[in-house]
């Protein structure tokens, strides 16, 4: 166990784990339809980009692979899940995208990346299933580069809009959407107005 991770937070991702590790088989059948369904309303209102170096938290069985492998310099999948990252493993031959896809066994709310390395960040259907999901936000705050372009999701049956537009406000440029599911966002990485944000937070308590 890491250091600053509690029992009651590690518990939650061991549970967490074995939840995908089970469903890594069936995902696909059972959810597939409505990720790709998110996928491309993001994909409608987020800038078109090709290249760079793109990081997918939580990316599970690989799905956004389909979407990304071709046209990203370098597509970085993190996931927990042993199961499902195999199941991606085995996608990225089958579109032969090996060589472009890494996938690395990690934790969302500490990324063993270097900061401001990323071009593009997606999370999508993450958040639930995070202890702290302000925190995974500061984690992408902190390895995206200044400027680029965050995709954001929220279950419907978790987050209220509410709690879901007052959780991402940290970025303040924010382009909110939704769909059957899902809330979605596309966020803009500006450090120096989220600096000033938690600086805000900070004082006011």
């Amino acid at each position: 166990m890491g250091m600053g991770v509690s029992e009651d937070s590690w518990d939650i991702k061991k549970s967490v784990i074995e939840h995908y590790d089970r469903l890594a088989g069936i995902y696909d059948s059972l959810y597939g339809e409505e990720q790709k369904a998110k996928i491309k309303v993001i994909f409608k209102i987020m800038n078109a980009e090709v290249g760079g170096l793109v990081l997918d938290i939580g990316c599970g069985t690989g799905l956004l692979m389909e979407y990304l492998a071709a046209e990203s310099e370098c597509l970085v999948g993190v996931d927990l899940s042993i199961e499902s990252l195999k199941k991606a493993i085995k996608r990225s031959r089958r579109l032969g995208a090996e060589h472009t896809v890494s996938l690395i066994r990690a934790d969302a709310e500490n990324l063993p990346f270097r900061s401001e390395i990323f071009d593009r960040v997606f999370a999508l259907t993450l958040l639930q299933n995070i202890p702290s999901p302000r925190r995974v936000l500061m984690e992408i705050v902190r390895v995206a580069k200044d400027g680029s372009q965050v995709a954001v999701t929220g279950l419907r049956k978790y987050f209220t809009a509410g709690e879901f537009h007052r959780l991402v406000s940290i970025f303040r440029e924010c382009k909110f959407s939704s769909e059957d599911h899902d809330f979605v966002a596309i966020l803009k990485v500006n450090k120096q107005r989220i600096n000033i944000g938690l600086e805000k937070n900070r004082i006011g308590g």
